[in-house]
């Protein structure tokens, strides 16, 4: 094992463990083993510890999910507001998510990335859910001149419902006996959440 591989193994082990039992269930020992590292002091070397190996694993999901929205959203803010589509800025959201689940990464990923959240709100800077929450505001800032019928806090509302079907889509939850998907399937599933997404949004005010 090369020395860069080895610091991916360990992410990607800590990654399957911290979704399966949290991080007081998981430990350095089980994640090696996860991981087929015989080296035992290597968390400590490559992170720094179990502390650190968490944050990174938490990290790494944020940060690509976030750096794909942006690139779906840049192309929206660059042009006129008008040329916005509700569909387009759904389908930015969630396929980075669909995306993780066909790749096999998503039922870990998922649980993990919603997990940045029940943590105190003086660590979300450090994990991403701050991150997270500026990109869903963004999203919000660009749909708002779309859906004139809904208040700031009724768009916000709505919005984190999407966000949380889509979750739930990527821990399998919705899945009713379905096979887990392949990366065949990205395209078909990302309409599965744009188009009852796209449905609440532009539904009456409450």
């Amino acid at each position: 094992m090369t020395q860069t591989a080895t610091p991916s193994r360990l992410l990607d082990a800590a990654e399957e463990l911290l979704a399966q039992h949290g991080p007081a269930g998981t430990s350095v020992r089980d994640v090696l083993r996860l991981a087929g590292v015989a080296n035992a002091a290597a968390v400590g070397y490559y992170f720094g510890g179990k502390a650190a190996l968490v944050a990174a694993v938490e990290r790494r999901v944020v940060d690509q999910v976030v750096a794909d929205r942006e690139l779906s959203l840049q192309p929206l803010v660059d042009a006129s507001l008008m040329d916005a589509d509700i569909e387009a800025l759904v389908d930015g959201w969630v396929r980075p998510i669909v995306t993780l689940r066909c790749a096999g990464r998503g039922r870990y990923a998922a649980r993990v990335f919603t997990r940045i959240f029940d943590q105190p709100p003086d660590q979300w800077e450090a994990n991403g859910a701050a991150a997270i929450r500026a990109m869903g505001g963004r999203y919000c800032a660009v749909l708002a001149p779309l859906l004139p019928h809904l208040d700031p806090r009724e768009l916000t509302w709505r919005w984190q419902s999407v966000t949380a079907s889509t979750d739930f889509y990527a821990i399998g939850a919705l899945d009713f006996g379905e096979p887990d998907p392949g990366p065949d399937d990205v395209d078909r599933h990302v309409r599965r959440l744009v188009v009852p997404g796209s449905a609440q949004l532009r539904a009456a005010a409450s």
